[in-house]
């Protein structure tokens, strides 16, 4: 079962129950309390922000989403289409509060989708900026081991690729090992993987 927060002005038995008829655990919340909740959030979950009955609460939708993976939606009274547009670039599904009440399903169930594969493709990026740094990390200790020890290419690969093996270790952690070791000593012989 998915768990929805919700903040919400102080009524908000109908929010609940709706969620709970469509299997969301819904905890009311007030913005303060938020905070402490948030990091308890997982991928799945829901934070749903009920637009203030003076008109307010998109700007406090888009830090929630900025501050959690969890899906973020906007039930809005009233949403002029410059609020929307600034709320979809800090991926807060805005939605009319009452297609939403009507149908809350379907539009959760697209949400929860399209949510899957925005944090699909951030694992993705984060993986692939992993490697790049992984890359330039060893590229640089290849070449302090070049500049340092006259080393070959071929031969500073395969002391980075050995000492890794043998200390069980990963590239980059040699890798930044000997930047580290040639920047604080400045010294040929100061080197140890």
């Amino acid at each position: 079962m998915s768990r929805a927060i919700l903040i919400s002005d102080p009524d908000t038995k109908v929010l609940v129950r709706l969620l709970t008829s469509v299997g969301i655990a819904a905890t009311p919340l007030s913005e303060g309390d938020f905070a402490s909740s948030a990091r308890n959030l997982t991928d799945g979950d829901f934070v749903v922000i009920r637009q203030h009955s003076d008109g307010t609460g998109a700007t406090y939708a888009a830090t929630v989403a900025d501050s959690t993976d969890a899906a973020v939606i906007f039930l809005a009274r009233t949403l002029p289409a410059s609020t929307a547009a600034t709320l979809a670039l800090h991926g807060v599904f805005a939605v009319d509060e009452r297609a939403f009440c009507a149908a809350p399903v379907v539009l959760l169930a697209q949400v929860r989708a399209i949510h899957r594969s925005c944090l699909s493709l951030r694992k993705e990026n984060a993986r692939l900026k992993n490697k790049v740094n992984e890359t330039k990390a060893v590229s640089r200790a290849k070449c302090l081991l070049m500049e340092k020890r006259n080393m070959t290419e071929q031969s500073a690969h395969r002391f980075i690729e050995k000492t890794a093996m043998d200390n069980r270790l990963s590239r980059r952690a040699v890798a930044d090992n000997i930047i580290r070791n040639y920047e604080k000593h400045d010294s040929p012989d100061d080197i140890s993987a």
